[in-house]
């Protein structure tokens, strides 16, 4: 388990290298940013990024600290066994594993004692290498999995990226950044939804053609209860992706660990963000904890399009109390409300790419327009009523190609 001294350093960790990744251009040292980031976020000694070479049949290191660059041939080692299996390996006692390349260390003169070695994986999901990080004090943890991930996906996109600018026109290079920021942003989604008893809920992001920052969230959290979170990050591409990447994992590392205070949380959470980023990057956030078995809901709501609840009775609330996007200005005061909840609640969270839908004459679907179509949600399950508010908008905008993410959040009290 992560300590409160850990989850203050990752986040310091995320948020000091998220500014400089997001402007750094060239490609090599953007790469060792990113083995420095993953090195600090996991309190390894050395991290060092693995390429296979086809045409040699070698694997060598792009990014190694310590060290000059080393080839081995394929499938030799533990990084070798990585990218041989397309699994990922965690070894706490290297010197007694019959994979671990001995041959290496008698050349440096490095000794390897815990590693954790994660496949990299190009646009077609092949394995191009590895991400490997060595010697942590006590030992590799499956925490350190999670956190290595995020550094290993963006090595991989932007080493992609570096291939396609060899052969694509400038064009061609800007959509494929886009791509890879989408999938940057659609991989961070859960892939599985946690069951929260008493609540029944649907959840869907549609990206638009030019990628935004749009994410969502359902983290279980100690004590039953569940962090709900929809947000927008501003800016577009690669930059708002990374930067979303980093305030969802910053999310997910305190709410698994039980953050007691909401307004606590994202007033760190607001300085942090303010800190180390350029001024124009920010988001927008509603956070909530569910605690269905008291059948109440305590929300925080940062800037976002005021979540719309419609209650048993027909009654209609709008979810505003709580204060400025995050990472807009350093200290604000932000304030949480907690609010009873009842069986045939609906609860509606939804991104401003549903409640400024556009059409193809340019007008913009408004929010009173919107509460129409929550209001005949009425007895509706989650589903019908994700489906019904989903239709409802695409058939305001008739076509149009979408101006921003569209990300829809359900749930209703049962």
């Amino acid at each position: 388990m992560v300590s409160p001294q850990d989850e203050i350093r990752v986040s310091r960790v995320v948020f000091d290298y998220a500014a400089r990744i997001g402007q750094e251009q060239d490609l090599d040292r953007l790469l060792m940013l990113v083995a420095d980031m993953a090195r600090d976020l996991v309190a390894a000694d050395r991290c060092s990024i693995w390429m296979a070479d086809p045409a040699t049949g070698e694997l060598w290191t792009r990014v190694a600290h310590g060290v000059a660059p080393i080839r081995v041939p394929a499938g030799h080692g533990l990084v070798g066994a990585c990218v041989e299996s397309n699994e990922i390996i965690l070894v706490n006692d290297a010197l007694n594993d019959p994979r671990l390349f001995r041959s290496v260390g008698e050349k440096t003169g490095y000794e390897t004692r815990t590693v954790l070695c994660m496949p990299l994986h190009g646009a077609s999901d092949c394995v191009i290498g590895a991400f490997q990080a060595l010697n942590k004090e006590g030992g590799f943890s499956p925490e350190d999995v999670k956190l290595l991930h995020l550094a290993a996906s963006y090595s991989a996109s932007a080493i992609e990226t570096q291939s396609l600018r060899k052969e694509a026109a400038q064009a061609q290079i800007m959509l494929r950044e886009l791509e890879i920021a989408r999938d940057v942003q659609m991989r961070l989604f859960p892939r599985t939804l946690p069951t929260v008893p008493g609540i029944e809920y649907e959840c869907c992001c549609f990206p638009a053609k030019f990628v935004g920052g749009d994410y969502y969230d359902v983290i279980p959290m100690p004590g039953g209860r569940t962090c709900i979170t929809l947000g927008d990050v501003s800016g577009k591409g690669i930059p708002a992706a990374v930067l979303m990447a980093s305030i969802q994992a910053s999310i997910r590392v305190n709410m698994t660990r039980g953050a007691d205070s909401l307004v606590d949380a994202i007033r760190v959470l607001n300085q942090t963000v303010y800190s180390t980023t350029a001024a124009e990057r920010y988001t927008v956030l509603f956070t909530a904890f569910l605690e269905p078995g008291a059948r109440r809901m305590t929300y925080l709501n940062g800037g976002q399009a005021a979540p719309m609840l419609l209650r048993a009775s027909g009654k209609m609330e709008r979810l505003d109390v709580g204060g400025p996007p995050i990472g807009l200005i350093p200290v604000a005061p932000y304030r949480e409300a907690t609010i009873d909840l009842q069986p045939g609640d609906l609860l509606v969270v939804f991104s401003d790419g549903v409640s400024e839908v556009n059409n193809p004459a340019g007008d913009i679907w408004n929010e009173d327009e919107l509460e129409q179509v929550v209001r005949s949600c009425a007895g509706l399950s989650a589903r019908e009523a994700r489906a019904r508010i989903l239709d409802a908008a695409q058939r305001f905008g008739d076509g149009a190609d979408p101006a921003d993410d569209l990300t829809l959040t359900v749930f209703r009290c049962i």
